[in-house]
């Protein structure tokens, strides 16, 4: 893959000039233009002309035949949408464009080089803790292909740029069926609630963007059992600690696929039923990871 440079100007507001504070890590979007012609170098000329004096820009951008700079990697970009916070000031930011005259998988397999490439240069040996969603930061739906399984899930997507850096080959799309033992991938934030009943004897809860669709079954809740509670980042895992509205989880536990349902409109990934506290629930494949 070929880097080339196409920087926006230096002083307007999508290029302040501000100094990274740190690094810790990359952050990965898509950029949900799907309009033909709009590619890596066409984003570069939105920077340089329409948007310069937009407060909204990226590190780079990568097509299925490019990785564009348009600014400097020790320079700030507006892309995380946090403001002042870690996203947009100690992360790299990288958009994958999905125009409809482009090739999705070849642009992110781009995206998956050039994050390689960016963590090998800054001592960073294991992906965990140091590539991030959009969505991590200000839970906004992106990477949108990505967050579909479009052209393969964020699990793959980590797992691809674990292997880039460990000098590794080709990693298989992951494809999860009734007998695969998953885990779930990621840190998902709690929008609702249910207390313990008879199906759910420790309760359940839903996560409506982060981790499935609202729930709109009984059997489309979440165990709350197996759920540890924890920091937005992961941190400060407590499996005994108390669920609540707002709050996050994550889980270590190892299921099993009783069960899967082929993607539709409204589940793109497919569906997966799983079994814990002795019930079985079905959730969204799309943040599940196979191991």
């Amino acid at each position: 893959m070929q880097v080339i440079e196409r920087l926006a100007p230096l002083g307007h507001n999508c290029r302040p000039g501000i100094n990274r504070r740190g690094f810790r890590g990359v952050t990965i979007h898509n950029t949900s233009n799907w309009s033909n012609g709009a590619n890596a170098l066409a984003h570069a000329n939105l920077l340089r002309n329409g948007w310069k004096d937009v407060y909204t820009s990226w590190n780079y951008v990568v097509d299925k035949d490019y990785a564009v700079r348009c600014v400097p990697e020790n320079e700030v970009a507006w892309c995380q949408g946090d403001g002042n916070g870690d996203g947009n000031m100690t992360t790299i930011s990288i958009e994958i464009c999905d125009n409809a005259d482009g090739d999705i998988r070849k642009a992110t397999d781009n995206a998956v080089e050039l994050c390689a490439d960016i963590l090998r240069r800054n001592g960073i040996t294991n992906v965990n803790g140091h590539l991030f969603q959009h969505n991590y930061w200000t839970g906004k739906d992106c990477p949108y292909d990505i967050r579909r399984g479009n052209p393969y899930d964020w699990g793959t997507f980590c797992n691809k740029v674990q292997q880039a850096l460990n000098g590794g080959g080709e990693v298989v799309d992951q494809i999860i069926h009734a007998g695969s033992k998953v885990k779930f991938n990621g840190v998902f934030r709690i929008d609702d609630l249910i207390l313990p009943c008879v199906k759910y004897p420790n309760g359940a809860v839903g996560c409506y963007a982060t981790c499935y669709g609202k729930p709109i079954g009984v059997d489309d809740w979440l165990p709350s059992g197996p759920l540890s509670t924890c920091n937005a980042d992961g941190s400060n895992a407590n499996p005994n600690g108390i669920l609540d509205t707002g709050g996050y989880w994550k889980c270590d536990k190892v299921f099993n696929v009783i069960s899967t349902e082929l993607p539709t409109r409204y589940t793109p990934n497919g569906v997966a039923t799983l079994e814990a506290d002795g019930v079985r629930f079905r959730v969204d494949c799309g943040p599940l990871l196979e191991v």
